[in-house]
């Protein structure tokens, strides 16, 4: 199973058409963790299984987004009604409640991954408003590749490039 997640495009709408048509065939699932400040029926936003942000003002989206794989299940969110900027523990709570092998989200504008009880947590950073220590790159997005023992993430820039010093291995524990 590969996937990618994308989030925070802030009505950016050209930066999603350009990461689909890169990524498309290349990746088994398009994930978006909310603040795409697009309508659902906006076409650029139709590949990407898409959840609602803090800034999605009047736009149907759901705040959680589940999906199956047979490697484990993918579950998404944006991360302000759950407290991700102080700490991971209401995030925890939903991986219980649903199972998930890996939990993507958004919101912070800063990427960052971590193994926690078998779960991947993973935040793609802000594709068009990054913070942190690595907003010099102008924004990012991942891919997650899962194997048999590992979460493989690749970050990437704007411009569809792998980030070198954003390459993880992740032993599934």
């Amino acid at each position: 199973m590969k996937i990618l997640l994308v989030s925070d495009n802030h009505g950016d709408a050209q930066i999603l058409q350009t990461i689909y048509d890169h990524f498309n065939g290349k990746v088994d699932a398009f994930f978006h963790c909310g603040d795409s400040n697009l309508p659902s029926n906006d076409p650029v936003m139709t590949p990407y299984q898409t959840v609602i942000g803090n800034t999605d003002w009047g736009i149907t989206y759901p705040t959680i987004v589940e999906k199956e794989f047979p490697e484990g299940k993918v579950v998404i969110t944006h991360g302000h009604k759950y407290q991700v900027n102080t700490s991971l523990t209401p995030l925890l709570m939903l991986v219980r409640e649903k199972q998930a092998l890996i939990m993507g989200f958004g919101h912070t504008h800063q990427l960052g991954c971590e193994v926690v009880k078998g779960t991947l947590f993973i935040n793609p950073g802000s594709i068009s408003q990054p913070r942190g220590k690595y907003a010099r790159l102008g924004g990012t997005f991942a891919t997650v590749e899962v194997t048999s023992t590992t979460f493989e993430v690749q970050y990437y820039n704007r411009q569809c490039q792998p980030v070198s010093e954003l390459q993880f291995s992740l032993k599934r524990i």
